[in-house]
């Protein structure tokens, strides 16, 4: 009987076969190993990329501050001013109608508080005859170079007007000490009282409406104790302006501002333009200042 070997396949070629397909499985794999490595070279050379730029800014920033720290550099700063040269207004109400070349008497309540040190003071605040120049940049008034002229005493100041006005202008000044009831025009009394509405100083005047005159201010300085003399001749000066006729002005750097912070609080030509356009019939009414 004859044997039939169908399919049949030597032992070597079988071999030969499965060699081929592991082969063939090895291949697979070791392209798939080399993808994943060509992959993560890649990965790997972006990181370092990454790395190798922050590393560089970082240095780079480091060296900038430290550059700073061991040279000298120019600090750039930047501010403003506005400089309002003719904006600025002083209030006028009423002026005083003396004849020409008439006294007009400013007198100091005689008390304890009236001090030799102090009514020295005042007297300096009234007849002081001395001018001082500023620069109007640092009163806010014009470019740095340019100036302007100031007060120390009202008499100086006044007397330094020199036009004709439908008024006199108080010029014609008398100080006097009152052991008695003060008879001054004007009236200045120390107190060591404290105002009830917290002002440091206050002008109370009695006027005749009906021919637009002052007829007597009274000035009362509070907490006389609690303030030094230059805060003495400070608040004097300024209530010697109302006591003249003017009411406050808008330039807070100027003595007539309703609350004095300037630190040169002398008697402006703002002031002195007002006085002359008060006293030319111009009350009740806001003058502009030049600068």
């Amino acid at each position: 009987m004859t044997k039939k070997y169908a399919n049949y396949i030597p032992n070597d070629q079988h071999k030969i076969k499965e060699f081929k397909q592991e082969e063939n499985i090895f291949e697979e794999i070791s392209k798939e190993l080399l993808n994943k490595s060509v992959l993560l070279k890649r990965k790997y050379l972006v990181i370092v990329l990454i790395s190798i730029i922050i590393s560089s800014v970082f240095g780079a920033y480091v060296y900038y501050f430290i550059y700073i720290a061991n040279h000298d550099t120019v600090h750039l700063r930047s501010n403003f001013l506005i400089q309002n040269l003719r904006g600025d207004t002083v209030d006028t109400w009423i002026a005083w109608q003396k004849t020409d070349n008439a006294l007009f008497h400013i007198h100091v309540q005689n008390s304890q508080y009236a001090t030799k040190e102090r009514t020295d003071a005042i007297i300096d605040v009234i007849m002081s005859q001395q001018k001082i120049e500023l620069d109007d940049s640092i009163m806010h008034k014009g470019p740095e170079g340019t100036s302007s002229v100031y007060y120390v005493g009202w008499y100086g100041a006044l007397n330094s007007i020199k036009n004709d006005t439908k008024f006199n202008i108080v010029k014609n000044i008398h100080f006097h000490i009152d052991d008695d009831v003060p008879t001054g025009d004007i009236v200045i009394i120390l107190t060591n009282l404290s105002n009830p509405d917290g002002y440091s100083a206050y002008t109370n005047s009695i006027v005749d409406e009906v021919n637009h005159q002052i007829l007597k201010s009274t000035i009362t300085v509070y907490n006389i104790d609690k303030i030094s003399l230059e805060d003495l001749k400070t608040l004097v000066r300024h209530e010697l302006g109302h006591g003249f006729g003017l009411a406050h002005s808008t330039a807070p750097e100027d003595l007539m501002a309703p609350t004095i912070t300037t630190n040169y609080p002398y008697i402006s030509e703002c002031d002195l333009d007002a006085i002359h356009h008060l006293y030319d019939g111009g009350e009740s009414s806001k003058v502009v200042c030049e600068k």
